[in-house]
């Protein structure tokens, strides 16, 4: 079960320290994981999004005002105080059993997060991967994630949509009669005489060895491909989608066109924005957010709705804040020091570190299953 991210709003320090001593030493270490504050100024500096939020009514009442997410909350009550909060949440008495009051937090959240999985149970997930930074380590997060899904037992269909498919690097395909080129041709065709159905996806697809998922035969024409319309991208997902053939999609797509870039977004069931710890990274990407915003306040909201932050090349801690309130680490895939100065591309797919790390994401991402059974350790923190 993945940790429920709890942040713990109590003024009294004598408190905190023996509830955080005690979720460390029990069996909860690995069902919550819990970020203390015991001041209001920090509490409110605090950039994350968590999964609920559990404290005092003064505390509360202060995160509640500013938060612009709308974060499920449990209120610690002596009794007899009178409450004024906003949105929907719960009350525990402060002084109770720890095990019952901790198993509430988890119960309050699961129900959020049960109901989340059904949405998208039984039916093809669609997995966008998207980097406001070249370079951030997309392609590689996104041609690991088809492979472990797909060496899983998963159908998994790998879609790159970058101007140049660098996924074109790893060997393994079994070429296939009919190009991408002509795909594109036919959906043009079938777009403009109102043909869509008569579309056939089998003849452009191929099985590749490597990377243990299908694909379409890498296009060396980069002019078919900056030609593409947001148009021509939902028909060629709609496609790979309505064939029932597929668990899995994932959608590996750079910012070279605004068109490919918004129908990924727009179609996909999670958005995956890998992001650097890096100076750069965290400025790009929290302007590129803004901009979006302003651009489009509804469409952003529903964006924001499915999209995951991932930091790539993690180290163990985040020395950069994320730019954005709005914004939450959502999972981190490690430093391969090795792939510094790889010169064989099959050592990308090779690392067990990144694949197990890459299994967690997508974890995450679809639920545990019959044939997902990850497992992951969690802790604590305190702030002031």
């Amino acid at each position: 079960m993945l940790p429920v991210r709890v942040v713990l709003a109590v003024q009294d320090s004598e408190y905190v320290e023996p509830l955080l001593q005690y979720i460390h030493g029990s069996e909860y270490v690995k069902k919550v994981q819990v970020t203390a504050f015991t001041r209001v100024e920090a509490l409110l500096q605090y950039r994350d999004i968590p999964d609920l939020i559990v404290g005092e009514a003064n505390m509360l009442e202060a995160w509640l005002s500013e938060e612009v997410l709308s974060v499920p909350w449990i209120v610690l009550t002596e009794g007899g105080e009178e409450l004024n909060l906003a949105g929907e949440g719960l009350t525990a008495a402060k002084y109770q059993p720890l095990p019952k009051l901790l198993d509430m937090w988890i119960s309050h959240v699961g129900g959020n997060r049960t109901r989340k999985n059904e949405l998208h149970s039984g039916s093809t997930q669609i997995i966008g991967l998207v980097s406001v930074l070249g370079g951030s380590g997309r392609t590689t997060a996104a041609v690991n994630m088809a492979r472990q899904l797909g060496v899983m037992g998963l159908k998994v269909f790998y879609l790159n949509l970058e101007t140049v498919n660098s996924s074109a690097l790893f060997s393994g395909g079994n070429r296939r009669e009919g190009t991408f080129s002509r795909l594109l041709y036919e959906i043009k065709s079938s777009q403009e005489n109102g043909e869509r159905n008569e579309l056939s996806l089998t003849r452009y697809v191929m099985a590749h060895d490597a990377l243990k998922c299908d694909v379409f035969e890498p296009s060396d024409h980069l002019k078919e491909l900056m030609e593409m319309t947001a148009e021509d991208v939902k028909v060629l997902i709609d496609l790979i989608y309505k064939s029932g053939q597929y668990d899995v999609i994932v959608i590996d797509t750079d910012n070279q066109s605004r068109e490919r870039l918004n129908a990924v977004m727009e179609n996909c069931h999670f958005l995956l924005w890998m992001l650097l710890d890096d100076l750069i990274s965290m400025y790009k990407n929290g302007i590129w957010l803004s901009h979006m915003e302003k651009e489009n306040p509804d469409w952003f909201g529903q964006i924001m709705g499915k999209s995951r932050f991932i930091v790539n090349r993690f180290t163990g801690s985040l020395g950069n804040p994320l730019p954005r309130k709005d914004m939450r680490m959502d999972g981190v895939l490690p430093y391969i020091p090795s792939w510094k100065q790889v010169q064989q591309e099959d050592l990308l797919l090779c690392s067990p570190i990144f694949q197990r790390e890459i299994l967690k994401l997508c974890s995450d991402l679809l639920g545990e299953t019959g044939w997902f059974g990850m497992r992951s350790t969690s802790g604590e923190r305190a702030y002031g």
